[in-house]
């Protein structure tokens, strides 16, 4: 098994609407009030997320891991001032079901570390569902602490 991590090419659509593809099935798995995205939908992101990779000052960076060339997870980053300070966030990570403990989200987390790293960010920024034990003991792992606590009050 050959596993090829690289940057997702803006220059290809096929590669991210991969992505995007990806990055969607990431809120499934942490939602099962998700709401699947129309074809017009995921094309409007794809057209966005190519845009957003294109930008001069960085500030976005995908991933992905693909096994055997194919496209096997995936972890999205943001550039943005959290506290005052230059940080980076996940926006997302996934990894396909079949390709799990595999350690392919170790490795994206630690390359987008090191990217980080590059564009100055003083920290990394990650969010975890309570309810997913494999990524929080991962970024425990990984020497991430809690920053803070993310409340939420059902209005209906």
């Amino acid at each position: 098994m050959d596993i090829v991590y690289r940057s997702i090419d803006p220059g290809s659509y096929q590669e991210a609407y991969a992505f995007n593809l990806f990055w969607e099935y990431s809120w499934r798995d942490s939602s099962a009030a998700y709401i699947a995205d129309s074809e017009d939908e995921r094309r409007a992101k794809t057209e966005a997320l190519i845009a957003n990779l294109s930008r001069a000052d960085r500030k976005y960076h995908c991933l992905a891991a693909f096994v055997d060339g194919e496209m096997a997870g995936v972890i999205s980053l943001d550039r943005m001032s959290i506290d005052k300070r230059p940080a980076c966030h996940v926006q997302g990570l996934w990894v396909h079901p079949d390709h799990r403990g595999r350690g392919i989200a170790r490795r994206l987390k630690q390359l987008s570390e090191d990217w980080a790293r590059e564009m100055g960010s003083e920290f990394m920024d990650s969010n975890v569902r309570v309810d997913n034990p494999n990524m929080i003991a991962l970024n425990e792992q990984l020497g991430y602490e809690v920053a803070r606590l993310n409340f939420r009050k059902a209005l209906r």
